[in-house]
């Protein structure tokens, strides 16, 4: 019994041991700016890169998709939960550039500076 219970645990860790994870996430400064345009709005300005291999509006939609992914995030790190990004926000502007997009995004809610995490 216990020589069976040796051999499963050996097993589960080669097991384990064998399916390495080799996550490549790259590490791309994606926030161009960021800021208050008044005391309801608050202007966040990103990029998205797309996913590779892709071609067309494949590409522009899959780059809209990540600036907008990193916009909710930059707004959820700096407001309280009482902003809640994709409903209180709204993408003012795309462009597609070669490599990338950069999305305007604008977030209004009142007292929005009162708003901000501490």
């Amino acid at each position: 019994m216990k020589n069976i219970s040796i051999i499963m645990f050996l097993s589960i860790l080669f097991i384990a041991s064998c399916s390495g994870n080799n996550m490549n996430v790259g590490s791309t400064p994606n926030l161009i700016k960021e800021g208050f345009i008044s005391n309801t709005e608050y202007e966040i300005i990103c990029l998205g890169i797309p996913k590779s291999g892709l071609s067309g509006i494949r590409k522009e939609e899959s780059a809209k998709r990540a600036a907008l992914l990193n916009a909710y995030f930059y707004a959820k790190n700096r407001f309280d939960e009482t902003v809640i990004p994709d409903r209180d926000g709204e993408i003012a502007e795309f462009k597609m550039l070669e490599d990338y997009g950069e999305l305007r995004y604008i977030i209004k809610k009142s007292n929005l500076k009162k708003r901000v995490k501490k």
